[in-house]
């Protein structure tokens, strides 16, 4: 073969492979032109819809838990954290509402919906476990839409029939009640609780916020503030602080501190105070508090480094009462991991309902602890406990004590009726914070503790 034809061959090779590669381009450009048309998904037929099975989901919950003779009867509360009284006080309180969404009647073509007692469970469990609503769609038999819409009717109805009882503000019957029961458990006057604050982690929250709550932990959080007693009962709780606020921002900022301020504080405590510890008397409670916190006159701290005998003496005992509000903060975590989980819904105000719901039924069960099971009953801090009844003040005796209470600067300000009221409110204010911030008497209320610790120990 000559050189030309050897080229003609070459060329005539490389003709034919590019026709070829040429044709396969093609035909895969057709395919995606096929693949690009437009499919008209009205005349397709749709899935055929889920029927639930709600009867016999109902049929199981009876068979399990709330029937004559329940399969799990005797550990209703171990998989719900509430007792089956409880429950069923919770299921009567709901059902007296008239809650549309609880009490769903079967629809117009006669298909079975989900039971009231399927949608108060399911809420229960989701809360105990800390898990998604949909991980228990298959045995309460709900689809993914109604188990979330559930949760969420669950948190509200909670919260609108228990907070008046079980997020309430101390009386003053409350706190002659508490004192009593710290001073019978810790061996102390005035005590009225332990503050501090629990951070939980909020995993959806939006990107343009994560700045915002994102503290030390690196990971945004939303923050409670809380008060508990030694029974655990939570007696103050202030939820919704960003994470990148310390437990000294949120005081800053807290309606306990206000409250401390404005003097509805100092008309709760008015039948408790003046109170002695060993010589000393003191017009003001106090809480136990860490190492954070500024040295308010209301404030207990410990020292930090403690040197001599009654010092630390004083700071052990400090640090282990305050454990009081550390144990709370552990319970409600274990009860309801809920809240010790990672937060996986966006709304603020769906989160605050979820944790106030917590909160709630931690208080229920509490209560339930205390009172001996009576579901009815109202929370007694002291009860079983040996103490004189209470006597309410009469008005004149509630002046003079409150007179009694209060600084002589408090005193001669409102006995003034010349000054405008708004003048006289914002001095009264001032002077207050001017009570409460005073180092000098906090140092005489650890000192008088110190030294009243160390007669004890010296005693035993």
């Amino acid at each position: 073969m000559s050189e030309d034809e050897a080229e003609d061959d070459y060329w005539a090779d490389i003709y034919q492979s590019v026709v070829s590669t040429n044709s396969v381009v093609a035909s895969i450009m057709d395919d995606d032109d096929d693949d690009r048309t437009k499919i008209d998904h009205r005349i397709l037929p749709r899935e055929p819809r889920k029927k639930y099975k709600h009867s016999e989901a109902l049929h199981c919950i009876y068979r399990d838990y709330l029937g004559p003779e329940p399969l799990f009867g005797d550990q209703f509360a171990v998989f719900f954290r509430l007792s089956s009284s409880r429950f069923q006080r919770l299921q009567e309180d709901i059902g007296a509402t008239g809650n549309p969404f609880f009490l769903a009647k079967p629809s117009r073509n006669g298909e079975e919906v989900a039971s009231f007692e399927a949608r108060l469970l399911l809420p229960l469990k989701c809360l105990a476990y800390g898990v998604p609503p949909h991980c228990f769609c298959d045995y309460f038999q709900m689809s993914f839409t109604l188990a979330n819409q559930a949760c969420d009717e669950f948190d509200k109805a909670v919260k609108s029939i228990y907070q008046e009882e079980y997020l309430r503000l101390p009386t003053k019957e409350d706190v002659w009640k508490i004192t009593y029961l710290h001073k019978c458990k810790h061996g102390m006057n005035g005590m009225f609780g332990s503050l501090d604050c629990m951070h939980t982690y909020w995993k959806n929250c939006p990107v343009a916020w994560q700045g915002s709550f994102s503290g030390k932990e690196k990971r945004p959080s939303i923050v409670l503030e809380a008060v508990a007693d030694h029974n655990l009962w939570f007696w103050h709780a202030a939820y919704g602080y960003a994470g990148t606020l310390n437990d000294l921002n949120i005081l800053n900022i807290s309606p306990l501190l206000e409250a401390w301020v404005d003097g509805s504080f100092c008309e709760l405590e008015s039948q408790v105070t003046p109170y002695k510890i060993g010589d000393q008397q003191f017009n003001l409670l106090y809480v136990l508090v860490d190492g954070i916190y500024p040295r308010f006159t209301r404030f207990l701290k410990g020292f930090k480094e403690p040197i001599s005998r009654p010092e630390k003496r004083y700071t052990t005992w400090q640090e282990a009462c305050r454990k009081d509000v550390e144990r709370a903060f552990g319970v409600l975590q274990i009860i309801f991991q809920w809240t010790a989980r990672p937060i996986l819904l966006r709304k603020l105000q769906a989160i605050a309902d979820r944790v106030a719901c917590c909160m709630i039924m931690h208080n229920m069960i509490v209560s339930d602890r205390i009172m001996e099971g009576d579901v009815r009953a109202v929370y007694d801090p002291a009860n079983g406990r040996d103490m004189p009844p209470y006597e309410a003040p009469q008005p004149s005796d509630l002046a003079a004590v409150q007179g009694e209470a209060l600084p002589p600067s408090h005193r001669s300000v409102i006995g003034v009726t010349r000054v405008p009221p708004h003048a006289r409110n914002l001095v009264t204010r001032g002077d207050r914070f001017k009570a409460l911030d005073d180092k000098q008497e906090h140092a005489r209320l650890a000192l008088a503790i110190q030294k009243l610790l160390w007669s004890q120990a010296k005693k035993d």
